[in-house]
C-alpha cells in the first residue's frame, strides 16, 4: 500500500485530537482501541474538534482575513502574502500552497468531527445520554462549518459522515455539492432543535450558533426560505443583542460581548496567536503595514444622509472622511485621525509624525519617503488592529477573531427577505438596528442615523450589498459575498488605488453602481497609483468563469492518481 501524506486520504482517518493533546498510534489507524471511553476522553476529542477553528494563513492571520484583502477588491498585501495573494492577481494555480492547506485544514477537522461522533458510544454506559448528544450536536456544527468552506471555496468535493479506517476507502468522489448542502442544512438543523439556548461555557457551540451557520449556508446557497427562516429564530430567541459600540468590538474591550456567537479564541502563552499587530499596524509602532484597504473600500462607506458618496450633497471630495458612516473611521485609520497617541498620515512629504499634543515623536515610518514602501496606500485597517499591541511594540496580538456574531443574523434575514420579495416592518427593524448601532443610537431614533423606510426591492438589494460590505470589512465575508453575488467578474478585476494625495484640489468623485462597484474611469490620475513593479498585485485579475471556484489542490489529485483513483479537477485549464 502507498504511503499517504497529509491529504484527504489520511485526514478522514486523523485522530480526533491534536498530538499535543493525544498521542494516538498512527495516521494509519483510525483511533486507539481504548480511546473514547469516558467523559474526559470525549471532551479532549471534541477539544481537538474545535481546534481547527483556529486556521491561520500569511503573516499568521486568519485565512478570512486573507480572503478579504489577497483576493477581493477591499484590501491590499504587499508581494507573496498567501495563495490568495495569488487569486487576485490571476496567478493561482492548482500548486498554490494555500490552497492545500485550506483544503487539509478543513477535512482534519472533519474527520476529527467523524472520528468522535462514531465512537460516541464506547461511553454510553458511563457518560449521561444528554452529555453524549450535546457533545455530538457540538461536533456536528463544527463539522458542517468545516465542511460549509469547502463547498464554496472549491464546489463539489469529496464528502462522509463515516469514519474511515482503510486509506484506499478515502479516495472518495466528489459529490454535488447541493447534495452536501442538503446533508449540512439538515444536520444544523437537527443541532439546533437539542443544542441549549446558551452556551454552557465560553467559546462553545450553542443553539444559535447551529442557526445562524444554518441561515449563512442558505442564504450562500439561494435558500432565501431557509436562511430568513432560521436567521429570525435567532433573532427571536432573544439570547444575544449588538455591542452598543462597533469600534470597541474588535478589539480587546470587545471580547466576550454579547454579540459574539461563535470565535476563534486566541491567548498569549497557549498556541499560535496572529499577528495583526504585525501585518496591519503602523510602522511607527513596529508593524509592517502590509496588509491595508483600498480606496475603493474607503469610498464605499456612505455619507451621513445615508446615500453613496457619488449621490450625496453632504460629501466633499476635499474633506473625504468628513460627514461619513461612522464604520468607515471605527475600521480604517485614515490620514490625520489619531491612533496610539500620533497623528497618522501617510503622506510622502510628511517626514515627522507628532503626537497628539502637536509635539514632534520623530521620523515619521508611515510616510513612503522614508521607509519603503509603508503604508503603501495612505490607510491601514484599524479593525483588529490591537493598539496595545503596537504600542508595546509586540508582534502578537491576543484578540479573539469573531467568526460569527448578531449581525450577520440581522444582515442574513434582511437580504433573504428581499430576495423573497417579503419587505416589511421587520426587514427595516434588522438592517436599522445595525446601521444605527454604527451611529451610536437606538434603532427607534431615526433622527440621529439614515433609518432605512423604502419598500423597493431594487433599493434594497443595492443597500444590502453595501451594508455587508462596510459592516463585515477585513472579516473574511467578501469573497463568498461577491462569488454567490455573480458580481466577482466585475468588482475584481480592476487596478487598486491609493489615497488621493493631493486632497486639496480634489474635484472628482468615483461612480458607484447598483452592486456598490466603484468605478475610477476617467479620473484615475486623481488617484496614487500603485502599477510598479513593487506592486504587482495591485491589478487585480478574474477569468471568468474559473475563478468562482478554487482549484482542487494538485497534490490531491496526485494522491488518488498514485493509488490507482481519479479525482477531477474543476474547469479552467489548471
Amino acid at each position: 500500500m502507498k504511503k499517504f501524506t497529509y491529504f484527504i486520504a489520511a485526514l478522514f482517518m486523523i485522530s480526533a485530537c491534536d498530538s499535543d493533546l493525544l498521542d494516538l498510534e498512527s495516521l494509519t489507524e483510525p483511533t486507539d482501541a481504548t480511546f473514547f471511553s469516558n467523559e474526559e476522553e470525549l471532551d479532549l476529542a471534541l477539544t481537538g474538534v474545535y481546534n481547527s477553528l483556529i486556521w491561520l494563513g500569511g503573516y499568521n492571520l486568519p485565512v478570512q482575513v486573507n480572503m478579504d484583502n489577497g483576493a477581493t477588491d477591499i484590501g491590499l498585501v504587499r508581494g507573496g502574502f498567501s495563495s490568495f495573494d495569488e487569486l487576485g492577481a490571476g496567478s493561482h494555480s492548482a500548486n498554490s500552497g494555500g490552497f492545500l492547506n485550506v483544503y487539509t485544514h478543513m477535512y482534519r477537522g472533519i474527520g476529527r468531527a467523524n472520528n468522535l461522533i462514531n465512537n460516541l458510544d464506547r461511553a454510553a454506559d458511563v457518560v449521561p445520554a444528554e452529555r453524549l448528544n450535546q457533545i455530538k450536536y457540538e461536533a456536528m456544527v463544527l463539522r458542517a462549518y468545516y465542511y460549509h468552506y469547502l463547498v464554496f471555496l472549491f464546489g463539489d468535493v469529496p464528502y462522509t459522515e463515516d469514519l474511515i479506517a482503510n486509506p484506499l476507502d478515502a479516495l472518495l468522489p466528489r459529490v454535488d455539492k447541493d447534495e452536501i448542502i442538503d446533508s449540512l442544512l439538515a444536520d444544523l438543523q437537527e443541532a439546533a432543535q437539542n443544542l441549549p439556548a446558551t452556551a454552557g461555557e465560553k467559546n462553545r457551540v450553542f443553539r444559535d450558533v447551529a442557526l445562524t451557520l444554518h441561515s449563512r449556508i442558505a442564504l450562500y446557497a439561494g435558500r432565501f426560505s431557509e436562511a430568513a427562516t432560521s436567521s429570525k429564530a435567532v433573532i427571536d430567541g432573544g439570547n444575544i443583542t449588538l455591542h452598543p459600540d462597533y469600534e470597541e468590538l474588535f478589539t480587546p474591550q470587545g471580547e466576550g460581548s454579547a454579540e459574539a456567537i461563535l470565535v476563534m479564541p486566541f491567548m498569549d502563552g497557549f498556541g499560535t496567536v496572529p499577528n495583526f499587530a504585525v501585518a496591519q499596524g503602523s510602522r511607527n509602532f513596529g508593524g509592517y503595514s502590509v496588509v491595508v484597504p483600498t480606496q475603493s473600500m474607503i469610498d464605499s462607506y456612505e455619507a451621513t444622509d445615508g446615500l453613496p458618496i457619488d449621490e450625496s450633497s453632504v460629501y466633499d471630495p476635499t474633506r473625504p472622511f468628513d460627514n461619513r458612516d461612522p464604520r468607515l473611521k471605527a475600521s480604517i485609520i485614515t490620514p490625520q485621525s489619531e491612533w496610539g497617541g500620533i497623528i497618522f498620515e501617510s503622506h510622502p512629504d510628511s517626514l515627522e509624525v507628532r503626537n497628539v499634543d502637536g509635539t514632534i515623536r520623530g521620523r515619521n515610518n508611515d510616510s513612503r519617503k522614508v521607509i519603503w514602501p509603508a503604508a503603501f496606500c495612505g490607510y491601514l485597517w484599524k479593525k483588529y488592529t490591537n493598539v496595545e499591541s503596537q504600542l508595546q511594540n509586540r508582534f502578537w496580538s491576543e484578540t479573539d477573531f469573531t467568526i460569527m456574531r448578531y449581525a450577520e443574523a440581522l444582515l442574513n434575514y434582511a437580504e433573504a427577505k428581499i430576495e423573497l420579495n417579503e419587505i416589511d416592518a421587520s426587514v427595516h427593524e434588522a438592517l436599522n438596528r445595525v446601521r444605527a448601532r454604527a451611529y451610536g443610537v437606538p434603532a427607534g431614533d431615526t433622527g440621529s442615523y439614515p433609518a432605512v423606510t423604502s419598500m423597493d426591492q431594487a433599493f434594497l438589494r443595492t443597500l444590502i450589498k453595501r451594508e455587508r460590505k462596510v459592516e463585515f470589512a477585513n472579516e473574511g465575508f467578501r469573497l463568498f459575498d461577491i462569488r454567490r453575488w455573480n458580481i466577482a467578474e466585475k468588482v475584481v478585476p480592476v487596478t487598486l488605488y491609493g489615497r488621493i494625495l493631493d486632497q486639496e484640489n480634489a474635484q472628482f468623485v468615483p461612480s458607484i453602481d447598483e452592486d456598490g462597484f466603484v468605478s475610477y474611469a476617467g479620473i484615475e490620475s486623481q488617484y496614487d497609483r500603485n502599477t510598479d513593479a513593487r506592486f504587482p498585485n495591485a491589478i487585480r485579475v478574474f477569468t471568468n468563469p474559473r475563478d468562482y471556484l478554487l482549484p482542487i489542490p494538485q497534490a490531491e489529485i496526485d494522491t488518488y492518481r498514485a493509488n490507482g483513483a481519479t479525482i477531477t479537477q474543476n474547469p479552467g485549464g489548471y
